[in-house]
């Protein structure tokens, strides 16, 4: 009898879960070529209007495998909206624990993160609204950046409301 109180208990516990999550907002992934993160920038170009005038949470989402050579993460990402630059922004991020193991979510080789950019946007109106993603990454003592990064497989931008 109390087992079946605790699965109907779970049960109800998701549907509530479930029907009460907040609003996606915008979700977008590029996959990115076997050789890896090149030094051409990601672009993504939004074009619909998502978004009130509320404030906006900005992420960044990456799925990396075991071949990402790095525990960090350099990234160059800005937002215009229609001719104008809004953000432009150099961003660190970890990417390994210090004892080596990979940060993010997935039960395989491959992880996700889910990396803050920015708090409380107000996005503007001005279309196409366009998000570049960049990787500025060096190997250690050299001073030119890498060309190819590889074990980045897709790199994605989320666009949240504020809560």
């Amino acid at each position: 009898m109390l087992r079946k109180k605790r699965n109907w208990g779970f049960f109800l516990f998701c549907v509530v879960s479930l029907s009460c999550s907040p609003d996606q907002g915008y979700t977008s992934y590029q996959t990115l070529p076997a050789e890896g993160f090149g030094s051409e920038a990601i672009v993504f170009e939004i074009l619909e209007d998502y978004f009130d005038q509320k404030p906006q949470n900005l992420f960044i989402r990456l799925r990396n495998d075991n071949d990402y050579p790095y525990s960090n993460l350099f990234l160059i990402c800005s937002l215009k909206a229609g001719k104008d630059l809004i953000l432009h922004d150099t961003l660190e991020y970890a990417m390994a624990a210090p004892d080596g193991t990979w940060l993010g979510s997935g039960f395989t080789e491959v992880k996700e993160s889910k990396l803050w950019w920015k708090e409380g946007v107000v996005i503007p109106q001005e279309r196409p609204l366009v998000i570049e993603i960049a990787q500025a990454m060096r190997s250690p003592g050299a001073a030119a950046g890498v060309d190819v990064l590889k074990g980045i497989v897709a790199v994605g931008v989320s666009i949240e409301a504020k809560q």
